[in-house]
């Protein structure tokens, strides 16, 4: 007797722990229509990139996936096998069930009011959205006929219309400081436009229930990167290999203006913006000045064939980790291209995402802060 009571004993306290080690953990799962491909991979977001947590086969468009770990309302994706199509939600620590046509783009989840908000938040700011990819197919017509005049109005417009973007997503943030939603949206898309001051105003501002979010320690981190690269600061250094393999340190270049340019030669903007350092490098070559590239690349040949299909004649060096790079992070870089202008010490002067507004480097080394 004594010995089946304390087998009992030991099954209930075997499966009392078990269901304590699984009490953050949630089943999502759900039906996709309009595939062919039954693989699916589970991520979520970590720092800008797509991290896998877990993968399910489909049976029929029905999947599943067991023991998803959710300790707070945070954002996944589950992204096909052949990569050709992504269901993007928030998930609440719930259950979840989901039910995406692929072909309509149609999305119903249940389980999550945190999605509920962001598809509400997300809904109001589409407004802007189409605005812009209708500025942007002007753009490309403006390029293609080489319409300087029509060009020139459409990066106005567009300018206009981020700028009110901008606005909406931070009285957003400010207005619901207790909201996963602001948090997300904050730390993936406002801190990329936004002050060291601005970000820190809204971070401030949120409420202590945020805390327990990864994207709150990941805000925190973007802004103490934000204030070591404030204009009037001492410029972080940092050593990367060029394309012999070279290292070349940042502290390397002083006595000298630098201009260090952050971006993906694979990208249709960043493409178009390194012909503009063409033109910058070329009239201030005779100037104690140098343009220095850190690329975003993540093989080296492929860097090589960058330097040279893009024509540049200036440094480009890259730590080959893509998104990735630690100078990305340092610099509290996440939307490409984007510049610093440094003194000769190596001091912050300007900073900013245009290149037209680095034309014109200083003659002699103002006063800095």
């Amino acid at each position: 007797m004594l010995k089946n009571l304390f087998l009992l004993l030991i099954i209930i306290t075997s499966f009392s722990c078990k269901n304590q080690n699984n009490k953050n953990y949630y089943e999502i799962k759900g039906h996709i229509n309009g595939t062919t491909d039954n693989k699916l991979i589970l991520n979520k977001i970590r720092n800008g990139e797509l991290i896998k947590t877990d993968s399910s086969y489909m049976k029929n468009g029905d999947f599943k996936f067991k023991h998803v770990k959710i300790n707070s309302p945070e954002m996944f994706y589950i992204v096909s096998g052949n990569e050709d199509y992504t269901v993007q939600f928030f998930a609440d620590p719930h259950d979840i069930t989901i039910n995406a046509d692929i072909k309509t783009g149609n999305l119903e989840l249940k389980g999550s009011r945190t999605h509920a908000e962001f598809v509400s938040f997300s809904d109001n700011n589409n407004v802007y959205e189409t605005k812009r990819i209708k500025i942007e197919e002007q753009r490309n017509l403006a390029i293609k006929n080489n319409d300087t005049a029509l060009l020139n109005s459409s990066d106005s417009a567009y300018a206009n219309i981020l700028s009110e973007e901008i606005n909406f997503m931070k009285k957003y943030a400010l207005e619901n400081n207790e909201s996963f939603v602001s948090l997300y949206i904050t730390t993936y898309q406002l801190s990329d436009y936004l002050t060291f001051e601005e970000t820190d105003s809204i971070f401030s501002n949120f409420k202590d229930t945020l805390k327990q979010s990864v994207y709150y320690k990941e805000l925190k981190d973007i802004i103490n990167a934000k204030r070591k690269t404030q204009t009037g600061m001492q410029s972080p250094d940092f050593s990367l290999p060029d394309t012999s393999g070279t290292p070349v340190s940042l502290a390397s270049l002083q006595d000298k203006y630098v201009l260090l340019c952050f971006t993906d030669l694979h990208n249709k903007i960043c493409t178009e913006e390194n012909r503009k350092l063409q033109k910058i490098y070329n009239e201030n070559k005779i100037k104690d000045f140098e343009i220095l590239s850190v690329l975003i690349e993540n093989d080296k040949q492929r860097m090589i064939n960058s330097v040279k299909n893009n024509n540049i004649n200036w440094i480009a060096v890259s730590d080959l980790k893509s998104v990735n790079s630690d100078i990305l992070k340092l610099y509290a870089v996440r939307k490409l291209p984007y510049y610093f202008l440094l003194d000769k010490n190596g001091i912050i002067l300007k900073k900013g995402n245009k290149a037209d507004s680095f034309i014109k480097i200083p003659d002699k080394l103002p006063e800095t802060p």
